[in-house]
């Protein structure tokens, strides 16, 4: 037997014994979730796919980040510049699209995960309507728990905005009263708790220790089937250091662990970071916060605490919310980072019956459990594991790859559906499979999916496609006002723009058809300055309105502005909205055009059906051309 196996045999063995030592019957695992991701087809903004950032405290070799998430490639099958350095092995979701939420459930109850700590700021922020979204999810699969995790630096920034600072205490007051009459509701099991009292985590950076000793004293009004809230605080802002512990301890019910340190300088073999953590780091970090809770627990001054452990972490995709850049290897020298956290508290941990996975979906800082084209199921396949000799319970991961498996047929039935096909039966029968998934019934789920794959395998056969390519301009795409012309390519300013109009045969075939189609165009910037280039259709789908977009507390009012200028607000009739910075260089864009966004009516200016405008500077643009790709259903397979 080799060394490797051995020492797998070993781990394995200790782990077991140790489950058997302890009880762990109430243990729970949490894991964190971000709702600031969108879909032009879902939700008409990208949210935070695309951003615009620059890293001021930085020293690193790259210190301004662009990423255009609009921008596909050649074959349209990913997303060529998504505001992450990890790609999603589902490509680019909705974090308000209720099956994607439902996958989100599913995922993480294979995974032994009992529910999500969904990142929350208010009851007016966006993660709120998230937040009820995903309530009414889970109903469909009990037991799965959500609750939240206060970010409540976010409110802080919001009266910031509002010059309205003064009013911290009783609108924080008002928000906990709200989560305790809308998420903290009926029973137990459908949020974290212990025993009738609900746990609010609280993120900190926001609400002063003064200013909470108010709430506190003002008092809530406490639903008649649940006891008061427990305060958990974060241990980084509530119990790193011996002051910090001092201000906030008797008013903290407890801490939570969160992300190991990231505060060594990188070495000149790093030039892409300012500072990182390694395994030494890493250990060090759970042994403190450990510490930390058995000592509260041990002097009576917290009730329980909540270990913690992550798998990476690369904050580039967010241009380090205008910081510093900070890394966490997913695996130090050949060891997993992530394993040797979960390795740790099931051979240390004693106390600890609440475990917090930071972060489920936070693409933005590399910090996801979620299936990744860099990784695979690595670190789902890691919590399963881990989760189960944690738990005391049976280790089965033969579940881990299905939600994924479920989630794509989904969208390949609605597709189906799209394209004039019945799929009455394979849509109930998908609902089935869910279910299965969700009690564990992993053997019978994937029979269940298999079904379905073949099905669906079936009525895509008898699908037929007529392929389009519209060169602009032509009979059946063409300019509604004469373009100014530059250099043999068309001058696009902020008083200039193109109009194109799609002939009425045209626009005919795609309203009675499914299609997919993309538009392509080569742009040059003229100007050396931040700049956006943008494509509107008409459309007959309301805008979603303004987004408002989180950031950690660290990030100063002019980085957050600088940065939630480059995050749209929904609107269904942007195409895309790609920027630039850098003059003198051609670019291809190859972007998507949604059946349900663009109307093809001539309704858009000029009585355009596409509108190509400028902003902050001048571009020259060549080579405009459409591609459709539309289907026919001939009536087989059924």
């Amino acid at each position: 037997m080799s060394c490797a196996k051995l020492l797998s045999v070993f781990f394995t063995f200790t782990f077991f014994i140790k489950s058997l030592n302890c009880n762990h019957g109430n243990r729970k695992v949490y894991a964190d979730l971000t709702t600031n991701r969108l879909t032009r087809e879902h939700d008409g903004s990208n949210g935070m796919w695309s951003l615009h950032g620059v890293a001021h405290a930085s020293h690193a070799t790259k210190t301004e980040f662009i990423f255009n998430a609009d921008l596909l490639s050649e074959d349209g099958r990913n997303h060529l510049n998504i505001a992450s350095m990890v790609y999603p092995m589902l490509g680019p979701t909705s974090d308000l699209d209720e099956e994607y939420l439902e996958y989100l459930i599913l995922q993480a109850k294979t995974a032994k995960i009992d529910g999500f700590l969904v990142e929350w700021g208010f009851r007016e922020h966006p993660s709120n309507v998230a937040l009820e979204k995903i309530i009414a999810v889970a109903e469909k699969h009990r037991p799965f728990e959500i609750g939240v995790n206060w970010c409540n630096h976010w409110l802080l920034q919001w009266l910031e905005q509002k010059n309205a600072t003064d009013q911290m205490v009783s609108e924080f007051h008002k928000n906990a009263q709200y989560l305790l009459d809308t998420v903290f509701y009926t029973s137990s099991k459908r949020f974290p708790s212990v025993s009738l009292r609900p746990l609010i985590f609280l993120f900190g950076g926001g609400i002063t220790s003064e200013q909470f000793r108010k709430v506190l004293a003002i008092g809530l009004k406490i639903p008649y089937w649940l006891d008061p809230p427990l305060w958990i605080g974060n241990y980084l802002n509530f119990a790193e250091t011996e002051e910090l512990w001092a201000e906030w301890g008797p008013l903290m019910d407890g801490i939570f662990g969160w992300i190991p340190s990231r505060t060594r300088v990188v070495p000149p073999s790093m030039p892409q970071w300012d500072y990182y953590g390694n395994l030494v780091d890493t250990t060090r970090y759970q042994q403190n916060v450990s510490s930390a809770g058995e000592g509260c627990i041990r002097n009576g001054t917290c009730q329980l605490w909540c270990a913690s452990a992550s798998p990476g972490f690369d904050n580039r995709g967010c241009a380090g919310w205008g910081g510093t850049l900070k890394y966490l290897p997913r695996k130090w020298q050949g060891t997993s980072l992530y394993n040797a956290q979960w390795k740790y508290h099931v051979l240390n941990n004693s106390s600890a019956n609440i475990l917090i996975l930071p972060t489920m979906n936070d693409y933005s800082e590399a910090s996801v459990l979620l299936p990744t084209k860099q990784y695979g199921f690595e670190a789902l396949y890691t919590t399963e594991l881990f989760a189960s000799f944690w738990k005391g319970s049976q280790s089965n991961s033969a579940g881990v790859t299905l939600p994924t498996w479920w989630f794509s047929l989904k969208k390949s039935i609605a597709f189906l559906n799209q394209t004039g096909v019945n799929i009455t039966k394979v849509a109930a029968q998908i609902e089935d499979c869910s279910t299965k998934i969700s009690l564990g019934s992993y053997a019978a789920a994937a029979n269940c999916l298999e079904a379905i794959q073949l099905k669906t395998d079936m009525l895509y056969a008898h699908l037929t496609v007529d392929d389009f390519t519209l060169e602009v301009p032509n009979g059946k795409m063409y300019f509604v006002k004469p373009p100014l012309m530059k250099f043999g390519a068309y001058l696009l300013n902020t008083t200039h723009g193109l109009y194109l109009r799609m002939s009425d045969v045209m626009s005919r075939v795609l309203l009675t058809n499914n299609y997919v189609g993309v538009l392509q165009f080569d742009y040059i910037l003229l100007d050396n300055a931040f700049t956006r280039i943008q494509v509107y259709s008409s459309t007959k789908r309301k805008s979603t309105g303004v987004v408002f977009m989180p950031f950690p507390r660290q990030t100063t009012n002019e980085q957050y502005t600088e940065i939630i200028d480059s995050v749209e607000a929904g609107n269904f009739a942007v195409v895309c909205d790609l920027m630039n910075k850098v003059p003198g260089v051609w670019h291809h864009a190859n972007v998507r055009l949604y059946k349900s966004n663009i109307a093809w009516d001539h309704t858009a200016p000029l009585d355009s059906d596409l509108h190509f405008k400028a902003v902050g500077g001048s571009y020259l643009v060549k080579r405009i051309s459409l591609e459709f790709h539309v289907y026919h259903y001939d009536g087989g397979g059924k």
